[in-house]
């Protein structure tokens, strides 16, 4: 064996108990970004996305969603009371929420469906739902491009506010990582998890204001008002609903989000890396 082949294998070789620590779990993440990019992409490829047909169906599959929701909602139920522009309310509402459902449940079956992968391969776990979350932001990107045009079709002015949307669901990216780790290590103790969370989803549609006005029906409720603040799901809303149509900024919105991406992406990582070991094992 050459000199150089040794020397490159023993570049390669690592402390067996390297990858339990932090830092080096860390910087084994970052080097193995191509991987993200790569799995995104071709899952994207696999959705036809990447294709102009693809991309097509892709753009209208949302839009018939919108159009069954707002003739149920906003025509037949009529629940756009205190909403001067419900399809745009209706539509922001209902792209977030479903950004948010897609990436978590993804997500949860990041593990299950990487078994193979997993016992084969040493890498950390973490890429997995890292990857599956990566993939449905790029894939989201087609439906908010509706959003806009929705905007300009429903005689909305463009403002500077447009321009805080991507930031702002770049901030959910973040908070959808956290809990698609939370949702992939709980597949992994239940199986079962993957068939409850449409359901937690569902019930969560109803209280997050993807459908209705919140301000309309807890107005001179303070208690419900601060329930809602402490729902993300109606953060986000709200504030991509404030950054495309009008209203005013609200500063505690700002900041519960913000926090819950802390909180999720942080404490949803060390979570789901505090199973490693197991993930190969089950």
């Amino acid at each position: 064996m050459s000199a150089h082949v040794v020397a490159r294998a023993g570049a390669d070789l690592r402390d067996a108990h390297e990858s339990a620590k932090l830092v080096p779990y860390l910087r084994e993440l970052w080097e193995r970004r191509s991987y993200i990019r790569h799995v995104a992409f071709n899952e994207l490829r696999s959705r036809q996305i990447t294709s102009v047909l693809g991309s097509f169906w892709h753009l209208l599959n949302p839009a018939l969603t919108i159009g069954v929701y707002f003739i149920i909602f906003g025509v037949v139920i009529k629940t756009d009371r205190g909403v001067d522009d419900f399809l745009l309310f209706l539509t922001i509402g209902l792209f977030v929420f479903q950004f948010g459902q897609k990436s978590t449940i993804d997500g949860s079956r990041s593990i299950i469906n990487n078994k193979g992968l997993i016992k084969a391969v040493r890498f950390p776990r973490a890429l997995l739902p890292i990857s599956s979350t990566v993939t449905e932001a790029l894939a989201s990107i087609p439906t908010f491009v509706v959003a806009y045009i929705v905007a300009l079709v429903s005689g909305t002015d463009i403002t500077w506010r447009w321009l805080m949307l991507p930031p702002l669901l770049l901030l959910m990216t973040l908070f959808n990582v956290g809990t698609a780790m939370v949702a992939a290590r709980l597949t992994t103790h239940f199986a079962d998890t993957t068939q409850i969370l449409p359901f937690i989803f569902r019930l969560a549609l109803y209280m997050s204001g993807v459908i209705f006005s919140v301000d309309a029906y807890v107005e001179d409720n303070p208690l419900a008002n601060t329930l809602f603040t402490l729902n993300p799901y109606y953060c986000f809303i709200t504030l991509a609903r404030w950054s495309i149509s009008a209203g005013n900024l609200q500063t505690d919105l700002l900041v519960s989000a913000f926090a819950w991406s802390v909180v999720s992406l942080v404490g949803g990582f060390l979570w789901f890396r505090a199973a490693e070991e197991r993930y190969a094992r089950d």
